[in-house]
């Protein structure tokens, strides 16, 4: 949730100003010094002090080598080796003093070192608003608590909630990250960085932007909003609110979720997500989306969820779970789950796949397509294996290949020939070559075949091993005889524009 910097400043400065508001002015005391001179050439109701002085106000105790006391004003002017101490926990050093008992605030100058607990400032000037608990630093200041060392150009502390708020160009290094930013509250107790701008988080091994969130130095975890993302070598992790761990090297993104892979031309989408820097993997789901982009088109991928991860041999693996559908210019893809390795180059996909080109469709227990230059080169079929390509002289009919497996080539995702074995059965119009019309129709069972096809149509065939087969004259050819057993054409269910992969047609 984002807060607002100025307007929490400004109820942390009401609320400290009303519980010192009853407070009653006590004059300034002299507890010591060497020498107190009366001169009225140094001024009216002045002394000069000389030598180990010490005041005291309420609970807070100045100690320098000299100093003008106007006691008329309550009003003191130190110099020298000047240090103030309140209770166990502050202590204030400088060159230069001036402190005022009425309005109770110390203004240090040259070489100040402001110390509360275990943290410590050091500018070169700085205010001390006892009444708010507030040090203001107007003119460059760095502040150091453990590893963490701050500095900007301004800011406030309030030591009663041990808060910084460092101002304009501020810059807080960490052993193991650096970040910068506009504005950033930081607390000495919990030691959690607070942004409130325009933040960059460095380090070795990734980059983080946000405008608003958190960082806890001591547990390394984190929360950005506001245009968050995060950088890991080719990889950026992109959300509405990010969750970080630098420990486990891990990011988690809500809404609008993205991973792109600069390195493979990946983009990936979703409403929820995470990132593992080391070994790289990642997960998206609801309305998960995948773009992989080739050198002149796009796969557009959805899932309910995908996974991404990297091996140890710098192979890209991604992985596709249920109701997946693709969409690229040539060629669409259905099926419950798909893998794709780069390693191999080929892309798996199981129970009841659906792969259409042009006007061909390939069906089966399960398809594998190879993948060259970014290219499909081959394609596998192994159960109920099923090629449809529709005829064009007339698109009610239909080239069919039926077996148990079969072995494709592929020219521009248009198949070229397909070895098929056991069980064969096809059925193919011949077509007149001097009228371009169907002139019959054949249908051949063979235990094994190959099929060559040119534009679509086809070119040649081959049968081994005793085939059977028929050729009927189109004018005699019977409805029951169009189809080989289990024919389905599922052009109502293909992807025909990259946004209806979203929408799952089968039952």
């Amino acid at each position: 949730m984002k807060i607002d910097f100025f307007k929490y400043f400004l109820i942390c400065t009401f609320f400290i100003q009303l519980t010192t508001f009853a407070q009653q002015t006590r004059k300034v005391e002299i507890l010591h010094a060497n020498s107190l001179e009366y001169d009225k050439s140094i001024g009216e109701n002045v002394n000069r002090l000389l030598g180990k002085v010490v005041f005291r106000h309420e609970d807070f105790y100045m100690f320098c080598d000299s100093a003008y006391f106007y006691f008329e004003t309550n009003t003191i002017k130190a110099f020298d080796n000047i240090r103030i101490k309140q209770g166990d926990s502050i202590l204030l050093i400088g060159k230069y003093l001036e402190y005022n008992g009425d309005t109770r605030i110390a203004k240090m100058r040259d070489s100040v070192i402001f110390m509360h607990n275990k943290s410590f400032l050091i500018t070169d000037s700085l205010d001390y608003d006892r009444n708010l608990d507030m040090a203001y630093y107007y003119f460059k200041g760095r502040i150091y608590d453990g590893e963490n060392k701050l500095r900007s150009k301004r800011g406030y502390y309030y030591t009663r909630f041990r808060d910084y708020y460092a101002v304009d160009s501020v810059v807080l290094v960490n052993p193991q990250y650096t970040m910068f930013s506009d504005t950033l509250r930081y607390n000495t107790e919990t030691a959690i960085s607070y942004f409130y701008g325009p933040t960059n988080i460095v380090s070795d091994s990734n980059f983080i932007y946000c405008e608003n969130g958190f960082y806890n130095t001591r547990t390394d975890e984190a929360g950005f909003s506001e245009n968050a993302w995060l950088r890991s070598g080719s990889n950026f992790l992109k959300g509405d609110s990010l969750f970080y761990s630098r420990r486990i090297k891990f990011g988690e993104a809500f809404n609008n979720v993205s991973i792109i892979d600069t390195l493979e031309n990946i983009k990936a989408y979703g409403d929820y997500g995470y990132f593992y820097e080391n070994p790289q993997k990642a997960m998206l789901t609801e309305k998960a989306l995948i773009e992989y982009y080739f050198d002149d088109d796009v796969v557009y991928l959805h899932s309910d969820t995908v996974y991404i991860y990297v091996d140890t041999s710098d192979f890209r693996h991604i992985k596709a779970f249920y109701k997946v559908q693709a969409y690229k210019s040539d060629f669409q893809l259905a099926c419950d789950s798909l893998y794709f390795n780069s390693q191999d180059s080929i892309l798996r996909l199981f129970f009841n796949p659906v792969l259409w080109g042009k006007n061909s469709q390939l069906t089966g227990d399960f398809i594998h397509v190879h993948f060259k230059e970014k290219k499909a080169d081959w394609f596998f079929v192994d159960g109920n294996s099923f090629a449809v390509m529709q005829v064009e002289q007339d698109t009610s009919k239909f080239n069919q290949v039926l077996s148990r497996t079969m072995f494709g080539t592929l020219n521009d995702n248009e198949i070229e020939t397909i070895d098929l074995k056991n069980d064969c059965q096809t059925i193919y119009y011949v077509v007149d070559e001097d009228t371009d019309e169907i002139s019959a129709y054949n249908k051949i069972v063979s235990s094994n075949m190959k099929v060559a096809f040119e534009d679509n149509k086809l070119k040649m065939i081959w049968f081994y091993e005793n085939p059977k087969g028929e050729t009927i004259p189109i004018e005699q050819l019977k409805n029951e005889q169009l189809f080989l057993r289990g024919f389905r054409w599922l052009e109502d269910y293909r992807p025909k524009t990259k946004d209806d992969i979203f929408i799952w047609k089968f039952n």
